[in-house]
């Protein structure tokens, strides 16, 4: 679970509503556990804490987790890891990243060269002991961005940066689709982009999963035609199917975008499946979610 606090924007997400619950049955938290954790869960989460002998300071961190779960605390998100995302150069933040707890930061492949994932990069974050989560995105935010051709150049591209990169054989490459298309866009562009990408793969020399990136919507249907394997849940809370997907999303996006570590612009994130293709590099390691 990624670290729980009061902040502004208050943090929202599945993580925030299983630890409304924890509280609840502790009997310090009063109410709906809404998902949302603003001054009455910051209260409840002090009053455990005081009560449990920990240092009352309204963090969910690793010790207060810890000790949770000796008193019973659930996730009913699956595995519950914790992530980020970024569109810049994470390496400068490596030692910070890892020390906060952040399992896996997902990180980009697109033609802008400022936001690609480097080699030298994913070593750092290799070495760190963080997990990397591969996506395309070159601006896939709108219908037009998404056709058969179109599908066909960035499977290419993705499949260069990934070998460039040393990316793990079966691990995966998700690819975003950064808007709210409704169901005729699913089903005639964007199935034709992601098919055009499931032929390239088949094709490729080495052997890469298929992620999408998307709303709920997006990601069940592109799932169900058997054109992804993995699905990460964009936080846009009003795209279709939100709350009828999240439960099934292999990786949920978490709202607000926040800074963190003094300069980076981050997304928290939750891996709800302990396999949802991330990799490191130059440890000869190709597992799923955080390699021991």
């Amino acid at each position: 679970m990624r670290l729980l606090r009061l902040q502004n924007p208050n943090m929202s997400g599945p993580d925030v509503s299983d630890w409304q619950t924890f509280l609840k049955s502790r009997g310090v938290l009063h109410g709906l556990a809404d998902g949302v954790f603003g001054p009455k869960s910051d209260q409840a989460t002090r009053a455990y804490q005081n009560a449990a002998g920990l240092t009352p300071d309204g963090i969910v961190g690793a010790t207060c987790l810890a000790q949770a779960v000796t008193d019973g605390y659930q996730s009913t998100t699956g595995a519950n890891l914790a992530g980020m995302d970024a569109s810049v150069d994470c390496s400068p933040f490596v030692d910070q990243i890892a020390g906060a707890g952040i399992n896996f930061a997902a990180r980009y492949y697109s033609d802008s060269a400022a936001k690609t994932l480097t080699p030298s990069e994913a070593r750092s974050l290799s070495q760190a002991g963080v997990s990397i989560v591969a996506v395309f995105e070159d601006f896939n935010n709108s219908i037009d961005r998404f056709s058969a051709a179109i599908g066909a150049q960035h499977a290419a591209k993705a499949l260069e940066l990934a070998a460039a990169t040393g990316q793990s054989p079966g691990t995966a490459i998700y690819f975003a689709v950064d808007f709210n298309p409704v169901q005729a866009e699913v089903k005639g562009p964007v199935t034709g982009y992601f098919t055009a990408v499931r032929d390239a793969f088949a094709g490729a020399a080495v052997e890469y999963a298929i992620g999408v990136y998307g709303s709920g919507l997006v990601c069940r249907l592109i799932r169900d035609a058997g054109l992804a394997k993995f699905t990460w849940l964009s936080q846009s809370t009003g795209f279709f199917e939100y709350s009828s997907f999240r439960a099934q999303a292999d990786v949920v996006q978490l709202a607000p975008e926040r800074v963190a570590f003094g300069g980076l612009q981050i997304d928290d994130n939750i891996a709800q499946s302990a396999e949802f293709g991330a990799f490191r590099v130059a440890q000869a390691q190709p597992a799923s979610g955080v390699p021991t």
